[in-house]
């Protein structure tokens, strides 16, 4: 289930990473006119607040305890904090504190509960949520030895998230971009990028890494997984650079897209 309410969405980009997707073609213009396949993708078209986000996980959960839905469901949001709820909408005016209370009233009170009881021996079914949101990392750590997160929008996510997957660095960017190099041409095909995985409500559970990010998903750090994503891919670079015979550079990104604070923000 695709809740795409940031609205930066390529149908061509998901094919590319391997989402099976039919592609809905008018026989009089020739144009594609829908794509659909085994998923439901809704947007900004009809999805415009944190409790249009909400409602629309749980009917569909609802449907499922009524037969009417016989899959795991598998919900992925794109993003949180990118939609404001129902009064600020009204009011025309964008409040952050009715937008972290609508988030912690529908998802830490309501959704993010129905998605935990899934997991129940007793369900027939195993839901799962993933929300992107960008974070910012005080530089104090919490008392309880996590990671101290201000989530855009709230804490809601963070306090019922099971899992906790960070990109980039605490402090800086902590991504540098891949290139092939020939003759003056270059591409820029992949981002190397610190990840890191904490277990939430248990203490002391991190694992640190990094991996690379490309046009086609995620690759593990290895020169043999890069060079084998290079020679699998060689013909659209031969296309770009004129051969596959290019230098490979790795450059350090200078913009800092992770902010931390001095101190716990208002």
């Amino acid at each position: 289930m695709f809740i795409i309410t940031e609205m930066k969405w390529s149908w061509e980009h998901a094919k590319m990473m391997g989402l099976e997707i039919n592609e809905v073609v008018d026989e009089e213009t020739g144009e594609i006119t829908d794509y659909n396949g085994n998923f439901i993708y809704v947007d900004r078209e009809t999805i415009n607040s944190i409790e249009d986000v909400a409602a629309f996980i749980l009917d569909l959960i609802d449907e499922q305890k009524k037969g009417n839905l016989p899959y795991d469901l598998l919900f992925l949001w794109d993003s949180i904090g990118s939609v404001p709820c129902e009064m600020s909408l009204k009011s025309n005016k964008n409040n952050n504190e009715w937008n972290a209370g609508a988030m912690s009233t529908q998802f830490g009170n309501n959704v993010n509960q129905r998605i935990v009881l899934s997991r129940k021996e007793s369900s027939p079914y195993t839901n799962t949520l993933v929300c992107i949101n960008k974070v910012w990392t005080l530089k104090a750590e919490s008392p309880m030895g996590q990671p101290k997160l201000m989530n855009k929008g709230g804490y809601a996510m963070w306090f019922d998230s099971t899992f906790v997957v960070t990109f980039g660095n605490v402090m800086s960017a902590g991504t540098s971009k891949i290139k092939a190099i020939k003759d003056g041409k270059q591409v820029e095909f992949a981002k190397r990028t610190n990840i890191q995985i904490d277990k939430n409500h248990i203490n002391g559970v991190t694992t640190r890494g990094k991996i690379v990010m490309t046009p086609h998903g995620f690759i593990n750090d290895t020169d043999k997984e890069i060079k084998e994503y290079k020679d699998t891919h060689a013909e659209a670079w031969r296309a770009i650079l004129g051969g596959v015979d290019f230098d490979i550079m790795e450059e350090e990104q200078e913009v800092q897209d992770i902010t931390s604070f001095e101190k716990e923000p208002e």
